[in-house]
């Protein structure tokens, strides 16, 4: 719990290492706790405004499908892939923006096609501009702002999927999203500790709550 503050507080670029069992459980449970209070904030909202969680209208077979399984594993790569700014993890994060773009043009995800697209757009001119081994020195002097940045922008995306008043989801964003601002700053953490794998693993076991759904 301590190592995981210290981090948060002042998050740094640092070597991988193995994590224990005990430590990943210990970090589900931090999580778990800690979404509590604004989960109750949350529930208030949605009943207030009549908002409603889109996980709640789609079929119990994409759920498992989307939310637990597929997922994990684009958002990591979109959100936290790109924390350490190596060769493969580049390559990784344009194939991975590449393929979600044609199926969301394909699917007439419009919203979707929008955000991935500005994403692409903001990594690609720097890498065709500027050096990676600088906008790797850059990021490493500047680490903890894209690290607040990746968890801030993991939460907001989040938010999205709340159907019901617009201008209300905007407005309670930040609480919609507070949920994934939390686990964005401990998926982080685990991201650039243990590396991208365990962040997937972790990210997968949490969304494994949606399972409660099928029940």
């Amino acid at each position: 719990m301590n190592r995981l503050l210290l981090y948060l507080k002042d998050p740094v670029y640092c070597e991988n290492q193995k994590p224990t069992l005990r430590h990943l459980l210990l970090l589900i449970l931090v999580y778990l706790i800690s979404i509590i209070p604004i989960g109750l904030v949350i529930f208030i909202v949605c009943k207030y405004f009549h908002i409603q969680h889109k996980a709640l209208l789609i079929s119990p077979f994409k759920t498992l499908f989307w939310g637990i399984l597929f997922a994990p594993i684009y958002e990591e790569i979109l959100f936290r892939s790109l924390l350490k700014f190596k060769k493969w993890n580049i390559i990784l994060f344009i194939i991975t923006v590449g393929a979600l773009i044609v199926y969301a043009a394909l699917n007439s995800k419009i919203e979707f096609l929008i955000i991935l697209s500005i994403m692409l757009l903001s990594v690609l001119p720097f890498l065709l501009i500027v050096s990676r081994s600088k906008i790797e020195f850059f990021m490493s002097y500047n680490f903890k702002y894209f690290f607040y940045a990746s968890a801030l922008t993991f939460g907001l995306f989040h938010a999205s999927n709340f159907s019901g008043n617009i201008y209300v989801i905007i407005a309670f964003s930040f609480i919609l999203g507070g949920p994934q601002i939390i686990v964005g700053l401990i998926l982080g953490f685990v991201r650039m500790n243990y590396g991208l794998f365990y962040s997937i693993i972790f990210h997968i076991i949490i969304n494994s709550t949606l399972l409660l759904r099928l029940i």
